[in-house]
């Protein structure tokens, strides 16, 4: 099993983990809603609406199915060396 994208953010309050392996179309969505507090795992369509736009303009927006709050979630950009 290859991990094809994976990430963890924090948000205020509130958590998202996106997991996509390379063999499967879905990717496990696991978040805390920083609206509403609920908590939830489940896979998702590795597409539209799930990921819009393509390199660094690339954003991930997950909905919480108690409240229907976006969660969206930019792309990280590297880090410039000094």
């Amino acid at each position: 099993m290859a991990i094809e994208f994976i990430t963890t953010r924090e948000l205020d309050p509130g958590k998202v983990r996106i997991v996509k392996l390379k063999e499967e179309s879905d990717a496990l969505v696991e978040y805390t809603c920083p609206k509403c507090g609920f908590n939830e795992r489940r896979k998702e369509a590795w597409q539209e609406p799930l990921v819009t736009g393509k390199g660094t303009k690339k954003k991930f927006l997950v909905k919480c199915s108690n409240c229907g709050y976006g969660i969206k979630l930019l792309k990280l950009k590297k880090k410039k060396k000094k």
